[in-house]
């Protein structure tokens, strides 16, 4: 740097300026390395975690044929600390030599835990071939994931490209065509089954149309419903032949005439209709009203409703019979 020249303090102040920045800068460079340095450590460090090279016990690479189950062990271990798995690897055909079946975790006599991968090869090759057991990423609890590389593996053929037709060493045949079965027997089964079904079903609604008529002409408040149900709600109150109709019905379940005063013997002989109590207390009180006592009072007679008090006692008669 040049020296400033004597006489001029402005380039004097200048230059201490740029002598003290230059210095401050020296004086924080060795800590800026050390916190790049450790970023950077850091970093890797991270990098490492999120993937670890999984310590593997790979199967043999030969003597492989159809049928045959390759074990591939995994050390549930990352850096010395056990591990536990998110979920273990899915089961399924993974390749068009390869199946892989459930997997397991068993220990070994030191107590560290392995993850027994089985794999299945389900297809014969026509010469030796080689394939190849697919790497697999394998995502852990804490995060991380343990990396399995691929293993190359051989399988063998069934038999000779071109056997000396010696013995039981021929030439491989073709393809058995398997016949379809016969559809006749199954037609007739099906035909058998829907004519029984649609017979049962005839059987019980003609029996159910049996049991509605057998029931509407015994039964007492069957009848009277069937007689009354077509009718107006409004025209019956008014109408004496309907009262008579219901008092009929009355006597028949008691087995005797049957007055407000021997409501109990009624009730005891018909226990399903005492949950209909208030409303035949009631209609006796409304017909003995109508009946002897309609001349000596002006007033309207109680309103009551024939059609739904019939409509009741048909039900709890129902109710019984079932």
């Amino acid at each position: 740097m040049t020296p400033p020249r004597d006489g001029n303090p402005r380039e004097a102040a200048l230059s201490n300026a740029g002598k003290r920045s230059g210095l401050a800068a020296c004086a924080y460079a060795p800590g800026l390395a050390f916190a790049f340095a450790l970023a950077l450590a850091m970093l890797c460090d991270c990098h490492t975690a999120a993937a670890a090279e999984a310590s593997v016990q790979q199967p043999r690479a030969y003597g492989y044929t159809i049928a045959d189950v390759l074990e591939q062990k995994v050390l549930l271990e990352d850096h010395g600390r056990r591990v536990d798995l998110v979920a273990p690897p899915s089961a399924g055909r993974i390749s068009l030599w390869l199946e892989r079946r459930p997997s397991s975790i068993a220990a070994d006599s030191a107590g560290h835990r392995w993850l027994v991968l089985r794999y299945q090869i389900i297809n014969a090759p026509e010469q030796l071939t080689s394939v190849t057991i697919p790497a697999l990423k394998i995502p852990l609890a804490s995060g991380s994931t343990l990396d399995i590389p691929d293993w190359p593996i051989t399988v063998a053929p069934l038999t000779l490209s071109e056997p000396p037709n010696l013995g039981q060493l021929t030439s491989l045949q073709g393809d058995r065509i398997v016949a379809a079965p016969p559809l006749a027997p199954v037609r007739r089964a099906i035909a058998s089954w829907a004519s029984a079904t649609f017979g049962i079903l005839i059987a019980w609604g003609l029996w159910w149309f049996w049991r509605e008529r057998r029931e509407r002409a015994a039964l007492p408040f069957a009848r009277t419903w069937r007689a009354l149900r077509g009718r107006d709600a409004a025209s019956m109150e008014g109408d004496a032949q309907t009262w008579r109709l219901l008092h009929d019905a009355l006597n028949a379940t008691a087995g005797r005439v049957v007055r407000a005063r021997s409501m109990p013997e009624l009730l005891h002989r018909a226990p399903h209709l005492q949950t209909l109590e208030p409303q035949i207390e009631t209609f006796f009180r409304c017909s003995s009203a109508r009946f002897f006592e309609g001349a000596h009072h002006a007033q309207q007679p109680e309103h009551f409703s024939l059609r739904e008090f019939a409509r009741a006692l048909y039900r709890a008669e129902r109710r019984n019979r079932r």
